[in-house]
C-alpha cells in the first residue's frame, strides 16, 4: 500500500502570518528588553497548572478559552464563591472541566472515557480513525452507511490539545500527564474558530517547570492490561526548563475468539512527548513541544442479535457464529495500526501598556492503516479497510488588550490547513462462498477507492466585553472564516466511477453576545446566544454522483443557534455549590444520510433540522471535611424538527421515512454522573477511597432510528481505595481500583440492519496501581 504524503506548501497567507508573527515579536523583545530583565520566571506558559479551586481563575497568559462558569467535575475543596475576578473575554456558557489528578484516579483513560465523567458528551469510537463526537444531541451527523471512507466531512465538536486544533479526535488514545480538561456545551466558534457550532473539547498538558519534579506510575489488571507513564522536569537554565513524558499501555482485550481461545479487542500504544520552555525575559516566553505517538489493536465487533434468515445462510457457507456476549468465532483477526505526531512552537509576548500577544504554530501528521475482516468463521473479505495519510498547519495570532477599562478585547488571525489521502480496499475471497454470501460477482474481488482532500480555513476574529458596571458585563463576538475545500474521489473494479476535482468555497460567520451578572458575592447568573455554521461537506462517495450528478456531492454549510441561561453560587457557603443552566439549540441544513426520491437514491445530504433543549444541573457538595461528593446531569430532548426524507428501519420496507418529531440518534435524554472522594489519615499514612458511577439512558444507535440498532441505557460503577505516604523528597501511592464493578454488558457502538452487530464495553476489571511523584 502507499499513500502520498500531502505536500505542505502554501500560498501567500501563510507567509504573511508567519512574518506578521516575527515582526510583532521582535518588536516586542525590543520595547522590553530595557525595561523588563528582572523577573525572569514570572508568569507561566500555556500548560502550566491551573487552578484547583471553584472560585480560582486559569492562568490567562495561557489561553483566553477558561469559562466563566466553570463546574470542576473531581473531587476537590469545595468553596462557595462565585467567581467575581474573571477574565474579560472568557464566554459566559456551561463548561465541564476536569482535572488531571481526578482523570488518573478515576480511571479516564482516553478520550472516550470523558463520556462517563462530563454529562452531556458522548463519544462513539471504534479505533483512532472512527471517532464521533457529540455534545447535548449536537455532533457529527451520520456520516456514510455505503462503505466509502467519506473524508469530506468534518465534525461540530472541535478538539484542542496545548492550543492546537486536532481534526482527528481519536487519535487522543490516552489522556497522560494531563492538567486539566475543559468540554465547552454550545457553539463555540467565536473561541475555537474551527468547526465547533456544537461545542469543544479543550486538553491542557502539564508544562516545563523551573522546579525539578517528575513522576512514574505502574498498573496492572486483568486480561493483561498494564500501563506505564513517566514525566520529568526540571530547569536547563535560570531561563529554561523542560518535561518529557512517556507512555506505555497493553492489554489482551476482552472479547473471547471462540475459533482459537484468543482474545481480541486489544491494543499496544507508545507514547513519548518533549517540551522546552525559554523564557530569556519577564516579557517574552517561547514552548516547544514535539510529540510522538503509535497504536496497534484488534477491535472486535460482535453479534447483538442475528435475522432470522441468518442461521441459514450461515449454513449454506459453512460459517458459525455467537450472538449476544462478549464472544466471537472469527478465522481471520481484524488488526489496526495507527501512528501520529507533531511539532508547535507557542510564543507569548507582553507588550508596553499592558497588552498581550501570542502566536501558535504547529504541524502535525497522521498514518493510519487497517486490515479488516468480516464477522465470520469463514473468509469473505479480509485484508480491507481504509489507509488514511492525513498532514496538517496551524497559525494563530491573537492579540489581547490591557484590563480594567471600560473595554477590552482580543482580536486574532487564525490559518489552518489539511491535507488528506486515502486508499481504500475491500478484497473478497477468491472461494465460491463469497458469491453465495455477497452475491455473484464478488468472488475474488478487490474494490479499489482513492480520495483526496485539501481543506483551508483563513478567518479573523474578536471579543469584546464592555464593563457596564461593577457587576454586569455585556460581551460580544464574532468570526469571519473563509473555507476553501477540494476533493476527489476515484472508485474501481466495482461502480467504476471518477469524481474530477470538487469544490466548495464558502464564508462560515460565527457570532456570540452573552450579558454576565454578579448578583452579589456568592451568586453569578449569565445569559448567552451563539451562532455558528459548520463547513460544507464534499461527499466523496461513488453511489450519490452516478445517479444524481455531482451536484450531489456538495453539501451547504450547517447552522447552529443556542440561547443559554446559567447560574451559579453557593447554597451553603463552603459546603454546596449549584451550577444550573437551561438551554435550547436549533440545528438547520444538518448534513446526515436522507433519501432523494426524484433519482431514487439515499446519499448525505442537508436534509433538515433538527433541535436540542434542556436542563444541565451541577452540585458540589462537602458533607464532611474530609468528604467531597459531586452530582452531576443532562436531561436532554432532541428531536428532529425536520427529517422528511429519512432512511428507513429494516423493519419498514418503505423507500424513505418521516422522522420528524422523534429523537436524534446518539443523544442519549438522560445521563447521569456521581463521583465521591474521602481520604483520611493515620500516622505517616494518607488513605482515600473514591467512587464514581454514570448512567446513560437509551439511544438510538444508527441514524435511521432502527429498532435494532437501539443502544440500551445503562450505569457503570468503578472504585478506588489507596493511600499515600508523603516524604520530604516525594510521595508514594497504592491504590486497588476496579472498573465496571457490577460486570454490566454494555455497547458502545452498534450498527442497524436485520442483523445487528456492533462492539461492546470492556467488563469488570481489577487492578493495582503504584506510583511515586518526586520533586
Amino acid at each position: 500500500m502507499s499513500i502520498p504524503v500531502p505536500s505542505l506548501s502554501r500560498p501567500p497567507l501563510v507567509a504573511a502570518l508567519c512574518a506578521a508573527g516575527l515582526l510583532l515579536g521582535a518588536h516586542a523583545a525590543q520595547a522590553a528588553a530595557s525595561s523588563d530583565n528582572a523577573n525572569a520566571n514570572a508568569n507561566v506558559t500555556a500548560g502550566a497548572n491551573a487552578s484547583a479551586k471553584l472560585n480560582t481563575t486559569v492562568n490567562d497568559s495561557n489561553t483566553a478559552r477558561a469559562t466563566a462558569n466553570v463546574t470542576e467535575l473531581d473531587a476537590v475543596q469545595v468553596t462557595g464563591r462565585a467567581k467575581k475576578e474573571q477574565h474579560p473575554q472568557r464566554p459566559a456558557s456551561a463548561v465541564s472541566r476536569v482535572r488531571g489528578e481526578s482523570l488518573a484516579e478515576l480511571h479516564v483513560e482516553d478520550i472516550q472515557d470523558l463520556q462517563y465523567v462530563v454529562p452531556g458528551l458522548y463519544i462513539q469510537s471504534t479505533d483512532s480513525n472512527d471517532t464521533q463526537l457529540t455534545i447535548r444531541g449536537v455532533g457529527d451527523g451520520g456520516g456514510q452507511t455505503s462503505g466509502d471512507q467519506n473524508i469530506g466531512m468534518p465534525s461540530s465538536v472541535a478538539t484542542y490539545v496545548d492550543n492546537v486544533y486536532f481534526p482527528r479526535p481519536g487519535i487522543i488514545r490516552s489522556l497522560t500527564d494531563i492538567d486539566y480538561v475543559d468540554v465547552f456545551k454550545g457553539p463555540s466558534g467565536t473561541v475555537f474558530g474551527q468547526n465547533a457550532t456544537g461545542g469543544a473539547i479543550d486538553i491542557h498538558t502539564k508544562g516545563p517547570s523551573f522546579q525539578r519534579e517528575g513522576a512514574v506510575s505502574v498498573s496492572y489488571a486483568e486480561r493483561n492490561t498494564s500501563k506505564l507513564t513517566a514525566a520529568l522536569s526540571g530547569p536547563l537554565s535560570d531561563s529554561a526548563a523542560y518535561r518529557v513524558t512517556a507512555l506505555y499501555a497493553h492489554s489482551d482485550g476482552a472479547v473471547k475468539n471462540l475459533a482459537d481461545g484468543g482474545h481480541l479487542n486489544g491494543y499496544e500504544r507508545k507514547g513519548l512527548r518533549a517540551q522546552v520552555l525559554l523564557r530569556p525575559s519577564a516579557s517574552f516566553e517561547l514552548k516547544l513541544t514535539a510529540d510522538y505517538g503509535a497504536e496497534s489493536a484488534t477491535p472486535a465487533r460482535v453479534y447483538k442479535s442475528v435475522a432470522d434468515s441468518f442461521p441459514a445462510t450461515a449454513r449454506k457457507i459453512g460459517a458459525s457464529y455467537v450472538a449476544g456476549g462478549r464472544e466471537t468465532i472469527v478465522d481471520d483477526v481484524t488488526t489496526t495500526a495507527a501512528e501520529q505526531g507533531g511539532v508547535s512552537a507557542e510564543a507569548n509576548w507582553k507588550l508596553d501598556g499592558g497588552y498581550k500577544f501570542r502566536s501558535v504554530t504547529a504541524w502535525r501528521h497522521y498514518r493510519y492503516v487497517p486490515q479488516f475482516a468480516d464477522e465470520l468463521s469463514v473468509r469473505i473479505y479480509a485484508n480491507s479497510g481504509t489507509a488514511v495519510d492525513d498532514s496538517t498547519f496551524t497559525q494563530d495570532l491573537r492579540l489581547e488588550s490591557p484590563r480594567g477599562e471600560f473595554f477590552d478585547y482580543v482580536v486574532g488571525l487564525s490559518y489552518f490547513r489539511d491535507n488528506q489521502d486515502t486508499e481504500a480496499h475491500t478484497r473478497y475471497a477468491s472461494t465460491d462462498i463469497v458469491n453465495t454470501y455477497a452475491g455473484n460477482g464478488f468472488k475474488g474481488l478487490d474494490i479499489v477507492r482513492n480520495g483526496h482532500l485539501e481543506d483551508e480555513m483563513s478567518s479573523a476574529y474578536g471579543r469584546g466585553t464592555f464593563h457596564l458596571s461593577d457587576r454586569l458585563d455585556l460581551q460580544l463576538g464574532a468570526r469571519t472564516t473563509y473555507n476553501d475545500r477540494d476533493a476527489s474521489f476515484v472508485r474501481l473494479n466495482r461502480a467504476a466511477f471518477d469524481s474530477g476535482d470538487l469544490r466548495v468555497h464558502k464564508v462560515l460567520p460565527s457570532a456570540s453576545a452573552s450579558l454576565k451578572l454578579q448578583i452579589d458575592d456568592d451568586w453569578s447568573s449569565y445569559l448567552s446566544y451563539g451562532y455558528g455554521r459548520k463547513a460544507g461537506g464534499i461527499n466523496v462517495s461513488a453511489g450519490a454522483a452516478k445517479k444524481a450528478g455531482l451536484d450531489t456531492l456538495l453539501l451547504k454549510p450547517e447552522t447552529t443557534r443556542n440561547v443559554e441561561i446559567g447560574v451559579i453560587g453557593a447554597l451553603v457557603p463552603d459546603r454546596l455549590t449549584l451550577q444550573a443552566d437551561v438551554f435550547r439549540t436549533q440545528v438547520s441544513d444538518f448534513q446526515t444520510q436522507a433519501y432523494d426520491d426524484a433519482n431514487a437514491t439515499s446519499y448525505l445530504m442537508n436534509a433538515g433540522d433538527y433541535r436540542s433543549q434542556g436542563v444541565e444541573v451541577a452540585l458540589r457538595a462537602q458533607p464532611l471535611e474530609r468528604l467531597d461528593v459531586v452530582l452531576s446531569g443532562i436531561v436532554n430532548d432532541a428531536r428532529y424538527t425536520d427529517y422528511r426524507r429519512a432512511l428507513c428501519p429494516p423493519e419498514i420496507t418503505a423507500t424513505f421515512c418521516d422522522l420528524t418529531g422523534q429523537r436524534v440518534f446518539n443523544a442519549p435524554k438522560q445521563v447521569l454522573a456521581l463521583s465521591a472522594r474521602y481520604n483520611w489519615s493515620q500516622g505517616d499514612f494518607k488513605p482515600y477511597a473514591s467512587a464514581r458511577y454514570t448512567y446513560r439512558g437509551w439511544t438510538y444507535g444508527s441514524v435511521d432510528n432502527a429498532a435494532s440498532a437501539r443502544v440500551p441505557g445503562y450505569g457503570l460503577a468503578a472504585f478506588t481505595l489507596g493511600v499515600k505516604r508523603p516524604g520530604a523528597d516525594g510521595d508514594w501511592d497504592a491504590a486497588l481500583w476496579i472498573t465496571n464493578a457490577f460486570n454490566k454488558l454494555y455497547y458502545t457502538r452498534l450498527n442497524g440492519g436485520s442483523t445487528v452487530i456492533g462492539y461492546v464495553g470492556d467488563p469488570r476489571t481489577v487492578g493495582v496501581t503504584l506510583g511515586y511523584a518526586f520533586r
